[in-house]
């Protein structure tokens, strides 16, 4: 029996007859059609029952009474109902791609057809744009007379056009990001994705390493086909492991423990390259992971410097001392990279929303690129421009707003700290609101044993006994409105917060904040935490100031007309000098060699400069730069900015004293005038008093 025939013979079960009129229109198939699906049950119930039991009078089949009950057994479908969960055309085209994905052989029309309760020539009009899609996803769609449909694909591109099969589908079915039933269960077990969640959650709390939502669903997903396509072909083929994956970093340390877990879990042997897998996603998609790698990547940092710099000085408005957005874009920067290598495909389901809510942001972050993307790190497409708008957008809007906080707030938001940042800022803008937090969806449950919520903002659907209300990710007037109501409803004052003394220090203001929100006696211990944790910032950020360029860079740093004949000349020529001066041993001037032999001329940042320097800290003594000037240029194998003439050669001790310095250099090389005096330039006395004349104070 087909899928069709059991969904007839369900209905002989439940109700004793079938309109065989109603089911050929229900199907878009004609009456001889069901006239055959009426003997071929019968030839079934022939076997199973020792009878015929199906008989036809006037275009209606029917039962009698005493077998009705016997069919309930023989009835069930056992597969996705399509009949009952009626697909648009949309949806049916990528269920038919992903089954043609999944399977090995070949499928034809009629296959088809049956699986979703369509008619051959619904299929014929599907095939358009199935073969539509997958030609521009670049899936190879053979059609052979006789055989019928397949994709032709190692493992490794199925396993891509799957998972991409399954953004598709899920983003076409709504805001639903979690892994539920409804989405996914033509394609997994509910027990099995059940476990694969435990397993995932688990890990994240043994680690302290959570990862959002986006991340957490693309994980969990991958994990199922993995199992599946193992429980399938044990010998199918290894997806491809990410290079340079170091095994004892963080991220590596988590897929490893992921897929030990899954493997006991479900009694399997997942090949090794699975780990290396599941540690590209992780990395790719983890702020804790990525803000610890990035940490230090010197040319990551020059590339975010000077994203800001372009954007602000794009909108007139200065953020390049937003340390916040500095952070941010390090962590989201650092996984466009690694999705770029990886091959990853990234996708914002509020892409066009904040395009055009946003419309100037995006010009000037897209009119940036050009500058900044000479350091080809990512490659900015308006999904990755989207998410970096986030960013500058929530900084913005962080920048404007002075609000108190008295309700007790937790925001659960799944596409990440920038989104989230939007909605925090959106509700201080308009309420006296406590932020206690932003989190996961998947990780609500955990917060709220920790935390006293009093209500829960939420950009994604929830099943909880707290209050909740959910709302845009920006914050649009209805939801001001309900989110109103909701506080006023729970007794809460929903004015805004007093604005700013003029003329207040950061320090008073955020005082200030601190007593309204713990005056009463019981929060006393906390407003004393409040503080004390207040006293230390602001002495930790005194001593941990950051350089001045001019403190970097002086006569002692410098030579000029330097004779180099190679581009490891002109790296050891520039570490020479730290050398001398104690700041690095001869170690670092390796690494940084080694660096660039193994992974091209990163180091060139723009025509014809070099920003020598090694993401890890051995050989470094303390933060330092040198500067030299060829006599003759030399090539880095750099094709958009060979040759160079000028180097500067940066070591630094942590991850945070050298960006005042390098933030001025990445200005000044943007400026003509500069790169005239580095040229004119006949001893270094005349480069010092430029930077002494120009650089910002950033201590």
């Amino acid at each position: 029996m087909n899928i069709r025939q059991k969904y007839e013979l369900k209905m002989l079960a439940v109700d004793g007859y079938v309109n065989m009129t109603k089911v050929a229109e229900m199907f878009s198939i004609n009456l001889r059609t069901v006239r055959y699906d009426i003997g071929i049950l019968n030839e079934f119930l022939l076997r199973e029952l020792g009878r015929e039991c199906i008989f036809v009078t006037n275009k209606t089949a029917q039962v009698d009474g005493n077998v009705k009950g016997q069919l309930a057994g023989l009835a069930e479908v056992g597969v996705k109902d399509f009949y009952t969960d009626r697909l648009t055309g949309e949806e049916r085209m990528l269920l038919i791609v992903f089954d043609l994905c999944w399977s090995n052989g070949y499928s034809t029309i009629q296959d088809i057809a049956d699986k979703y309760f369509v008619s051959r020539t619904t299929v014929n009009a599907d095939m358009v744009a199935v073969k539509e899609y997958c030609r521009k996803n670049g899936i190879n769609l053979i059609s052979q007379r006789g055989k019928g449909l397949c994709i032709d694909a190692d493992e490794v591109g199925r396993r891509k056009y799957l998972s991409k099969v399954i953004r598709d589908f899920t983003a076409l079915t709504g805001d639903r990001t979690e892994c539920d039933r409804s989405i996914y269960a033509q394609w997994f077990e509910e027990d099995g994705l059940n476990k694969i969640k435990a397993i995932v959650t688990d890990v994240e709390e043994a680690f302290a390493t959570y990862l959002d939502d986006i991340a957490y669903e693309a994980l969990v997903i991958h994990i199922a086909l993995s199992i599946k396509r193992f429980r399938l072909d044990e010998e199918y083929g290894e997806p491809k492991a990410a290079d340079r994956i170091e095994r004892d970093s963080l991220q590596y340390q988590m897929a490893l423990e992921i897929v030990r877990r899954v493997n006991e879990n479900f009694r399997i042997r997942l090949p090794d390259a699975e780990i290396s897998y599941v540690a590209v996603h992780m990395g790719a998609k983890s702020s804790a992971i990525t803000k610890q790698e990035a940490s230090g990547d010197v040319l990551l940092e020059l590339y975010c410097i000077k994203l800001i710099a372009g954007v602000s000085k794009r909108i007139g408005y200065d953020l390049t001392s937003d340390d916040r957005l500095y952070e941010f874009l390090i962590q989201h920067i650092s996984a466009c990279t690694y999705r770029t290598k990886n091959g990853m495909l990234l996708e914002n389901p509020l892409k066009d929303e904040l395009i055009h809510n946003y419309p100037e942001l995006y010009g000037a972050i897209k009119d940036t690129f050009p500058a900044v993307g000479e350091l080809n790190l990512i490659v900015p497409t308006d999904d990755e421009i989207a998410y970096i708008l986030l960013h500058f957008a929530a900084a913005i809007n962080r920048r404007k707003q002075n609000a108190e906080r008295l309700v007790n707030v937790v925001v659960v938001c799944a596409t990440g700290i920038g989104t989230a940042e939007l909605v925090v800022t959106g509700l201080n803008r308009n309420f006296k609101l406590n932020i206690r937090g932003t989190v996961a969806r998947h990780q609500l449950e955990k917060f709220l044993k920790k935390e006293d919520v009093d209500l829960i903002i939420t950009t994604v659907p929830l099943q909880t006994r707290k209050t909740f209300v959910k709302v845009s990710p920006l914050l649009k007037r209805d939801d001001i409105v309900r989110v109103s109501k909701q506080l006023l409803d729970m007794g809460f004052n929903i004015e805004r917060s007093v604005t700013a003394r003029e003329g207040e220090s950061a320090t008073a203001k955020r005082l200030r904040e601190l007593l309204e929100r713990y005056a009463a006696k019981e929060d006393e211990e906390i407003l004393l935490g409040e503080i004390g944790r207040l006293l230390q910032d602001k002495n930790k950020n005194r001593v941990e100031g950051k350089y001045m360029l001019s403190e970097l860079i002086n006569e002692t740093s410098i030579r000029l007309g330097v004779e180099c004949g190679t581009w490891e000349d002109a790296v050891r020529e520039s570490g020479k000098i730290l050398v001398e001066n104690g700041d690095i041993t001869e170690e670092y001037i390796q690494a940084v060699i080694d660096n660039v032999n193994e992974v091209g001329p990163y180091i060139v940042i723009t025509k014809g400069v070099a920003l020598p320097h090694a993401t890890n800290k051995i050989g470094v003594n303390r933060t330092a730069m040198s500067f030299i000037s060829l006599k003759t240029p030399v090539n880095f194998g750099s094709k958009a900015n060979d040759p160079v003439k000028y180097v500067f050669m940066l070591a630094t001790i942590d991850a945070n004293s050298h960006l005042g310095a390098l933030q001025d250099l990445a200005e000044f090389l943007g400026r003509k005038e500069f790169i005239e005096t580095l040229g004119a330039a006949r001893d270094a006395g005349s480069i010092v008093s430029y930077i002494k004349e120009n650089e910002t104070n950033n201590q």
